[in-house]
């Protein structure tokens, strides 16, 4: 076994013949009462319709790791039967609804790719065809939007525009910003990299394709993305300073009728963030001639979220607003945030995040889940500041906040996300 010590990537090793044997025997918590009136009863959901896309595309995405992490036969089988339905159906509205349960799809063809070393079952080959005709339309046909001008047509002509060196003087900061939408999609053409890779479908267009994908993405991470002198990793610094979510950051505490307090070196929130450590460990895999790049980043990133997002306290753990540390207002008078006074997330306001996020997955985070795995059943105040303004969204009612941390589900995913923290198993970088 190898220890942590040592630099290590990855959550789940590629198994040997017989630990992917040990799938088909294991058991896990998907035997327990807790994960059948939860996950159990999701995945029995079409969680892919535009109102829950968002959310199980972000919350089931720890369960379905530790489904394979524990090799739990009952609960893969139950994630296999979700996507076998899930394969097959209309996808939601709203790009970023799609990318998201399909990224949760995608990773879903990565553990099966690893627990069993091959690609056999026939809905999960459908399902693979289907992700990679998403990513061409995507890539090449489809509408993708942008501020100030008409839309482009294909992601990759966006790209073009948005890299450019030189823009207008006037032009606002965020109009050229690289979104979670096109770092989803490179993610998810980075599984499918990896998944096809060795299998006779994946022809020399796919392959193609895919490079050329990858040859953006890390463009975009060398151009974008910046390490600070304390050994943490940031990225898009200043580029979102002029977009309405982040003009109140300035402001340190929630109030009536505050002004407008730009942050100019301000970064991503660290709710949004949370999705980096998969994407880096997806980038990873899908790049096999770039890894030490993208091992660099990802240890600069977890050193990042140790020492600038995560926070211990007395009742449990928090989370700065922001990767770099800043705690400011985020997204005040927002459409779907208002709450008597709390009319935006004020400082720590972002904690709940930690019920789905995947901060988990990155290197020495054993100790903070382990509070936040402790800290179950929530203090009142905790739970106050986790649910904030909370959101006028409509969601499923096993994702709707407050219930959510009081009704199994995020006390459940809490534990799973322990168990991920402290795996000893990983893929060594070389």
């Amino acid at each position: 076994m190898i220890s942590k010590a040592s630099f290590v990537f990855l959550s789940i090793i590629i198994f040997t013949s017989s630990q992917a044997q040990s799938s088909i025997d294991g058991k896990g918590l998907s035997t327990t009462s807790v994960w059948q009136e939860t996950i159990g009863r999701l995945l029995k959901q079409p969680l892919w319709k535009t109102k829950d896309s968002y959310d199980a595309g972000h919350t089931l995405m720890i369960p379905l790791h530790h489904a394979f992490v524990t090799h739990d036969r009952v609960a893969i089988a139950q994630f296999e039967d979700f996507f076998d339905t899930m394969g097959r159906a209309e996808l939601p509205e709203g790009q970023l609804n799609q990318v998201h349960i399909l990224y949760l799809a995608s990773q879903y063809l990565v553990l099966k790719k690893k627990s069993t070393l091959k690609m056999e079952r026939p809905a999960d080959i459908f399902l693979a065809k289907r992700i990679l005709k998403y990513i061409l339309i995507k890539w090449k046909h489809d509408i993708a939007f942008q501020w100030g001008k008409p839309p482009f047509f294909g992601l990759k002509n966006r790209l073009d525009y948005a890299l450019q060196n030189q823009t207008p003087e006037n032009e606002p900061s965020y109009y050229r910003v690289i979104t979670d939408y096109e770092l989803f999609l490179f993610a998810i053409a980075s599984d499918m990299g990896f998944v096809l890779k060795g299998l006779k479908m994946y022809d020399d267009g796919d392959r193609a394709l895919l490079n050329e994908i990858n040859e953006y993405l890390l463009t975009v991470l060398k151009s974008r993305g910046s390490f600070t002198e304390n050994g943490g990793w940031l990225f898009q610094t200043g580029f979102w300073t002029d977009h309405p979510y982040f003009a109140y950051s300035g402001n340190l505490e929630l109030g009536e009728n505050l002004q407008p307090k730009k942050v100019e070196d301000i970064t991503k929130d660290s709710s949004h963030a949370h999705r980096w450590p998969l994407w880096l460990m997806s980038y990873y895999h899908g790049n096999e001639n770039n890894t030490e790049l993208l091992s660099k980043i990802y240890l600069a990133f977890s050193k990042q979220f140790n020492h600038n997002i995560a926070v211990k306290v007395q009742k449990g753990v928090l989370i700065n607003n922001f990767v770099t540390g800043y705690n400011g207002i985020y997204r005040y008078k927002y459409k779907t945030t208002k709450n008597g006074l709390l009319e935006g997330y004020g400082p720590y306001n972002l904690s709940g995040t930690l019920g789905i996020a995947w901060y988990c997955f990155l290197k020495d985070t054993e100790d903070f889940y382990r509070r936040y795995k402790n800290s179950y059943p929530l203090d009142k105040e905790i739970l106050s500041v986790y649910v904030g303004p909370n959101t006028s969204r409509k969601r499923n009612e096993l994702f709707q906040w407050p219930d959510f941390f009081t009704n199994g589900l995020a006390k459940l995913i809490a534990e799973q996300a322990y168990e991920i923290s402290k795996n000893d198993t990983f893929e060594i970088v070389k």
